[in-house]
């Protein structure tokens, strides 16, 4: 059995990031300003506020976020490594992508899941050969893979789809396709 496939490691800010806890804890904090302000300005002005300033904080804390994750990408990317979603086409699990990370190869293509959005790589490591583009990119399902795009490959394992930002595909397409 192959080794995990280890992505660069997310510091605690990114953690905390992706599991909302910014958000969480801004709409905590101002829940109690809602009742006072509710008395002074109304109900819905009151929302409005508290709406547009947890949007500006999460604004705020996204900004340095957004580099960060970049660069994790790109270390990932030196090793061919990147985010995506996957699914074998006409399993009995037709609307269930699997998340995780993908390594490309010369002339084949390694999935490890990931437990969650978040989580931690599991599970054994599925590999992909004789892989061939089938058809033209299309835009991911937003519960699959936000702003991505879904490719579906043939491989020796039967029609896999794959979803992941346009950029690791291209990585994809340069590492594991150009020999076929």
């Amino acid at each position: 059995m192959e080794p995990s496939l280890e992505p660069t490691t997310r510091g605690w800010i990114e953690k905390a990031y992706d599991a909302n806890i910014f958000t969480l804890l801004t709409v905590a904090l101002l829940v109690p300003v809602l009742y006072p302000l509710n008395d002074r300005v109304g109900y819905w002005l009151s929302l409005v506020i508290i709406a547009l300033a947890v949007t500006a904080v999460s604004v705020l804390v996204a900004l340095p976020v957004i580099p960060i994750k970049k660069r994790r990408a790109a270390l990932d990317a030196e090793r061919w490594l990147f985010e995506c979603a996957h699914r074998e086409v006409g399993s009995a699990l037709k609307q269930r992508w699997a998340i995780g990370y993908a390594k490309a190869e010369p002339g084949r293509l390694l999935f490890q899941a990931k437990t969650g959005v978040t989580g931690r790589l599991v599970g054994s490591i599925e590999t992909y050969s004789q892989l061939q583009l089938v058809g033209e990119p299309s835009k991911a399902p937003f519960s699959a893979f936000p702003r991505g795009k879904v490719i579906t490959l043939s491989t020796d394992r039967g029609m896999v789809e794959l979803a992941a930002s346009p950029a690791s595909l291209h990585l994809l397409a340069e590492r594991c396709l150009s020999d076929g």
